[in-house]
């Protein structure tokens, strides 16, 4: 399916912008580009360098001023945790920004982009929004505020999906086929159950765990999964 109006987007999102060419930009995949060469100048690469740093910067100091007793290994995790693949990615699927990436025809007919080249547009976005408004920073900050302000009262939720994200990453580089979780037993009583998963991939089982909740257990088997690769 053709790629949607990046205008629509942003009127949506109630950005008000002065070059519209960096958005499009941020909407286009290198295949697209490559593939349109006499019409299309630019992909998302360079504006996806620029947004990561942005990130980098705005969201670490948000956690600076969020946890004054942190110390600086902290900061570095919790920051960390919060500018991550899966995160942005996330953020992105919320806004149906699959819907506005122009991709090659090839690629429209895989589907649905895929959680990494959502994580890039993010990025891509960020960088757009911060280059069309340069001399604003506050701008920037208050854009990327909008989106971790929420995250970063669990930010340790997103700590703990880094085994998940990782194990995601590991397969999907080898096959296309995704990973399900598998709650094998519940035992202990109301306030001691103990939760054991088991994680699968064509019908194959990776790795199993135990936990005090079935998101811990699913982490325990994505860990055990990853160990096993290694």
């Amino acid at each position: 399916m053709p790629a949607k109006d990046f205008h629509l987007l942003l009127d949506g999102l109630g950005i008000r912008y002065k070059d519209a060419s960096l958005y499009e930009a941020a909407f286009t995949h290198a295949s697209y580009h490559n593939e349109n060469q006499k019409t299309c100048f630019m992909d998302y690469d360079r504006l996806e360098f620029i947004g990561d740093a942005v990130l980098d910067l705005i969201v670490g100091d948000f956690v600076y001023e969020k946890f004054p007793e942190m110390d600086s290994g902290g900061l570095s995790k919790c920051r960390a945790s919060l500018v991550r693949g899966a995160t942005e990615a996330s953020f992105a699927d919320k806004l149906s920004f699959g819907d506005y990436i122009r991709v090659s025809k090839g690629e429209e007919k895989s589907g649905k982009p895929n959680p990494k080249i959502l994580e890039d547009v993010f990025e891509a976005f960020i960088g757009a929004f911060y280059l069309d408004n340069h001399f604003d920073f506050e701008a920037s900050k208050k854009l990327v505020k909008s989106f971790f302000a929420d995250s970063i009262e669990h930010y340790e939720d997103f700590e703990e999906f880094d085994y998940k994200s990782k194990l995601q990453e590991i397969v999907q580089a080898d096959v296309k086929t995704g990973i399900s979780y598998h709650l094998v037993s519940e035992t202990g009583g109301q306030q001691n159950k103990i939760f054991s998963v088991e994680v699968m991939c064509n019908g194959l089982v990776l790795g199993t765990g135990k936990g005090t909740s079935k998101k811990r257990a699913e982490q325990a088997a994505a860990k055990d999964a990853i160990d096993r690769k290694a």
